[in-house]
């Protein structure tokens, strides 16, 4: 089947970073908390609501030794600075004049709204297929983000055959699926069809984020069709890694239940709060760094196209979110061995495919731990780092010389 993919939509209208009015009163916060923890620091009492920037912390630090009116009016401008710089990012954000243009990916396979999408529709029919699966949580278009920020095109270039899970928003029937759903009725068929439409050619599963956790519940269910697995960022074990606050927020049944029962599925701006949370002050960083750019630059051209990205998300829906906040992150189940899928438990100690892991250097939405212990359960996997962070390893400007090349070259050992 072959038509143009309708799915991917430029952005018309920026509401990020969301939910807006958290990042601002996280920014706020933390400024404010320099301020407001000099009585304590004197005697090693800290307890701060949000952490402070780095800049902000150590003008605080400086000030509890020497309050003087010159430091104190520093530290009052310093935060001050802060806050009108984030602003200005945010407000730079909202008037970039790039938008993101459709690719336009032939589609081979479709079904709902999720639809297979041919990242090299003439390679030849024996070049080595690579059927990447993106996460259900953002667009699967950070795969493909842009000319020149595109791991679909670095691998075609390669001479290999992409092939891209689109997951689009979710339709009808999507919104009765859980993660078993996704796995049984969208990749396993998917994969069938790719494998019997090029019979010839070498198939590589490989998964981003998410997309991974449900990569290796595919693959252990069809590993005489498959010649590797490729885990990139994949969350496994996750009760690692995760500092106290993230925890806690993930760690409430009851809470998330009522949201899911109230709402009938996660929206978009609460999976925003979640991963505002592990890094409380990333908007005043990046938005603050964002104003200093060049505004025509391909630096901020790159910033506002991954910002689109992530915040052009779709809500999780009831069945998906339930398996991922009270059984993935509430029990652990994936870690040991409870995860179920059409019944049977998840085993990736059971794979005997060739395994690629690939965990970046640094990582707030999968801490290395977490990513590390899929490669402690399965057989002889491949380990590399990449030198950048979470979205930074898939779509930044280390990407290429990265995990692009780091997956490109190993893929292409595989016999």
């Amino acid at each position: 089947m072959m038509t143009d993919a309708p799915h991917m939509k430029p952005t018309i209208r920026r509401l990020g970073p969301r939910p807006l009015a958290l990042h601002l009163g996280l920014a706020t916060t933390s400024v404010a908390s320099s301020f407001a923890t000099l009585p304590l620091r004197d005697r090693g009492r800290i307890d701060l609501p949000v952490p402070l920037p780095t800049e902000l912390e150590e003008m605080a630090s400086r000030a509890s030794l020497d309050a003087s009116p010159e430091l104190l009016q520093a530290l009052a401008d310093q935060g001050s600075g802060m806050m009108q710089e984030m602003i200005d990012g945010i407000r730079a954000y909202h008037a970039h004049p790039y938008r993101r243009v459709d690719r336009a990916r032939p589609t081979l396979w479709q079904r709902g709204t999720t639809a297979l999408l041919d990242g090299a529709p003439s390679a030849p029919a024996e070049a080595p297929l690579v059927l990447l699966v993106p996460s259900l949580v953002n667009p699967s278009y950070v795969l493909d983000l842009m000319p020149g920020r595109s791991f679909v095109d670095y691998l075609a270039a390669r001479g290999f055959h992409p092939v891209m899970f689109d997951w689009a928003a979710p339709g009808e029937e999507e919104r009765g699926f859980d993660t078993s759903s996704y796995i049984c009725q969208r990749i396993l068929p998917a994969l069938d069809y790719v494998a019997d439409l090029f019979p010839k050619a070498p198939l590589h599963l490989a998964g981003y984020c998410m997309g991974g956790t449900l990569a290796v519940a595919a693959a252990e269910r069809r590993q005489a069709r498959l010649s590797s697995l490729i885990a990139i960022a994949t969350p496994w074990d996750f009760h690692a890694g995760l500092d106290g606050e993230a925890r806690n927020l993930l760690d409430q049944p009851e809470f998330w239940d009522s949201i899911l029962t109230g709402f009938g599925e996660l929206p978009v701006d609460l999976l925003q709060t979640i991963f505002t949370s592990l890094d409380p002050n990333l908007g005043l960083r990046k938005f603050s760094r964002f104003a200093r750019m060049d505004m025509e630059s391909e630096q901020a051209r790159e910033f506002v196209a991954i910002e689109d990205w992530l915040n052009d998300g779709h809500p999780l829906v009831r069945g998906v979110a339930g398996d991922v906040l009270n059984g993935w992150y509430g029990r652990n189940e994936i870690q040991r061995n409870l995860w179920m899928i059409d019944g049977a438990a998840v085993r990736a100690q059971d794979i005997a495919l060739p395994s690629l892991i690939a965990v970046p250097e640094t990582d707030k939405i999968v801490p290395r731990p977490s990513a590390l212990a899929l490669a402690e359960r399965l057989p002889d996997p491949t380990v590399i780092t990449s030198p950048s962070g979470h979205v930074g390893m898939m779509a930044g400007r280390q990407a290429e010389e990265g995990l692009w090349r780091q997956a490109g070259d190993w893929i292409a050992t595989v016999r």
